[in-house]
Order: structure tokens, then C-alpha cells, then sequence
């Protein structure tokens, strides 16, 4: 699974690159040599979609691998004092995660996807907003909060998930 990971994230930074420049090279307003690329409100979209996909993608590959790992670890328990000593049970989690547990694991990656990207986004308003008021305590806290809240959200959805994997 690591191989499969390190091959889609490599994918992923070859379309992240060229989907940041895609767009319009202007001149910075304080530095008039350097140029910028200005991204359309198309552009942006698929940028976050994109984001999306590697959430969600990295979360189907890490399900799947803790699929497989559960059902082995459950067939080889049963068969380790039968005659056939538990061998092959990788492979038999293999083929029944791709039998009957795809959608499983795609539907509870979704959501995991969908949590992250959640608190992506809150964290790119969040850096945004503290650069404006650095010194607004109760807007800080509240970010604290929040933060604090999604990423319990998001690692109680990690915890069930990997639970009703296994």
C-alpha cells in the first residue's frame, strides 16, 4: 500500500503543478518584476476539488489497507491450528475487500474526505482572519475552538470508520 500511495501522491503533485499554473501572469502590485499567476473562479474550484481528491483517495487507500490487514488478521485467528497454518489469508482479504467491501471503504473514506477538506478550509479562512485580527482574543479563541472541535470531528470519524473496517 505504501507503493500505491507514493504513486498516487506523486500523481497528485504532477496535476496539483499543473493545475497552479494554469491562469493569467500579471505584476505584483508591490514588486512590479516579480509576476503572479491570477487563478478564475473555474480555476479555484478545481484546485479544491482537487484537494478533495487527495483526501479522499489517500483516505480509500489507507481503508483499504486496514480492511485487508483486519480481515487477514481475523481469517489466520480461526485457521492458525488448522492444516492449512493460516497462509494465504492476505490474499483472501484481498480478494474479499474487492469482492464486497469496496463501497464500504469508499463511502467511509468520503466522509473522512469530507471532514478533512472541512478543516482545510476552515484553517485557510482561519490563517486569513488572524493576519487581520492579531489582536482580537475572543476571535482567537473562537478559532481555537473550532479548530479543536474539527479535529475531534475528524479523528472520531477516523476512529469509526476503521472500527466498522475491521
Amino acid at each position: 500500500m505504501t507503493l500505491v500511495l507514493s504513486v498516487w501522491i506523486l500523481f497528485w503533485l504532477f496535476a496539483a503543478v499543473y493545475i497552479f499554473s494554469i491562469g493569467t501572469p500579471a505584476p505584483r502590485q508591490d514588486f512590479p518584476y516579480i509576476t503572479e499567476v491570477k487563478w478564475s473562479k473555474s480555476t479555484r474550484r478545481v484546485f479544491v476539488y482537487h484537494i478533495f481528491a487527495l483526501f479522499w483517495i489517500n483516505s480509500f487507500i489507507i481503508g483499504c489497507a486496514q480492511f485487508v490487514i483486519g480481515a487477514a488478521t481475523c481469517f489466520w485467528y480461526f485457521e492458525a491450528k488448522t492444516e492449512t497454518k493460516g497462509k494465504g489469508t492476505v490474499g483472501r482479504g484481498v480478494k474479499l475487500l474487492l469482492r464486497y467491501h469496496m463501497g464500504s471503504v469508499a463511502l467511509g473514506s468520503l466522509t473522512i474526505g469530507f471532514c478533512q477538506l472541512i478543516r482545510w478550509v476552515f484553517e485557510y479562512y482561519r490563517r486569513k482572519m488572524s493576519l487581520m485580527n492579531r489582536k482580537n482574543m475572543v476571535a482567537k479563541v473562537l478559532f481555537a475552538t473550532t479548530g479543536w472541535l474539527l479535529w475531534l470531528l475528524e479523528h472520531c470519524v477516523k476512529y469509526f470508520s476503521k472500527n466498522a473496517y475491521i
